[in-house]
């Protein structure tokens, strides 16, 4: 899936992109985020994505529209519910990681 991805985006292109975190790792993830950050910022590409991903959902300068709102409106990754449960559920067991 994240070689799709790298081959297939071209400078100056308007990517729509459905979930493009399924079937990818998490390090994947991360991976792609840098990608798109990347084009973005450097080769004037514009990307409307749909996605759950924190880690797609935190790249710098993106705009997050949370279509659950009534109306519609703009959040920032770290108040996105989804986000909040990974938040909770790693600061709730930060001690299996610090042994």
């Amino acid at each position: 899936g994240y070689r799709y991805f790298i081959n297939a985006i071209r400078p100056g292109g308007l990517y729509l992109l459905d979930e493009p975190e399924n079937s990818l790792s998490a390090g994947l993830q991360v991976e792609l985020s840098q990608y798109i950050r990347g084009m973005a910022r450097f080769y004037d590409c514009q990307f409307i994505i749909s996605s759950h991903s924190p880690f797609l959902l935190s790249i710098p300068s993106a705009k997050i529209y949370d279509m659950d709102s009534v109306p519609v409106s703009i959040v920032k990754w770290q108040d996105i519910p989804n986000v909040r449960i990974y938040y909770d559920f790693f600061k709730e067991n930060a001690e299996e990681f610090e042994q």
